[in-house]
């Protein structure tokens, strides 16, 4: 059998193998992490969510900066990372471990959650709480977001592009909207000028009409009373308020 100085000359090897396998460990490991960006998005009580309507939306509200932000400091990371690799003695090694990292396509990762109802049973008695849930997710690049942007801006941020592309306009005039343009418009016809309180007689218009490619956007739409819409028909009829 081994002696008690036997015994602790293996321990001390051992623990020398494991302090230098640590050691080893951490000088090749990759130092690099791709800084993702996350957002997330409550989907709950919508049935069939399209992702890119709730990304329009994001950036319809004006929360598009957060995305420069986000992609200005990946730019920063990047060029630390590639000062670090010049200053490596494993140079070629590193920059390996970086071209592995590197991961721009998911750079943008949209989290989409839905809230459950779940229960706990306390003292006998079912308590129900609330658990948010990811359903669904959506990656993208910046440059993605960017054209989408682009492509928003250019109808004035006024829907989500699906909406606006949508050949069924008329299925866009929901009963909010046009209770909304009513207070835009303070229940007055924009041809005659007839103010109509009660709203009794008033109808939501297309200024350009849907048959001419006009939208359902609110750019596009005005409170005019029974008799003016139907002298109007489908032409195009200056406002009241601009003549």
């Amino acid at each position: 059998m081994p002696n008690q100085g036997q015994t602790g000359a293996v321990l001390l090897v051992i623990f020398a193998i494991a302090i230098a396998l640590v050691i080893i460990y951490l000088i090749f490991r990759s130092p690099f992490h791709y800084p993702y960006w996350y957002y997330e998005i409550d989907i709950s009580g919508r049935r069939e969510p399209q992702y890119e309507d709730y990304i329009d939306r994001f950036i319809i509200a004006g929360r598009f900066y957060s995305v420069q932000k986000h992609y200005e400091s990946i730019k920063a990371w990047k060029e630390e990372c590639r000062i670090r690799i010049d200053k490596s003695v494993l140079k070629n090694y590193r920059n390996s471990q970086f071209q592995k990292c590197l991961d721009d396509r998911h750079a943008f990762q949209f989290k989409f959650t839905r809230m459950q109802t779940r229960y706990r049973q306390v003292n006998y008695i079912k308590h129900a709480y609330k658990v948010s849930n990811v359903v669904g997710t959506f990656l993208c690049t910046y440059e993605y977001l960017l054209d989408r942007k682009k492509q928003l801006e250019a109808i004035n941020y006024e829907m989500p592009l699906r909406a606006y592309f949508i050949k069924n306009q008329r299925k866009l005039m929901t009963k909010s909207l046009r209770e909304k343009i009513m207070r835009r418009d303070n229940y007055t016809c924009q041809i005659c000028g007839k103010y109509m309180p009660d709203g009794v007689g008033l109808q939501i218009d297309h200024i350009i009409p849907v048959s001419k490619g006009g939208k359902t956007t609110e750019s596009n739409l005005q409170v005019t009373c029974s008799k003016c819409n139907g002298h109007k028909n489908n032409r195009i009829q200056p406002s009241y308020f601009l003549q």
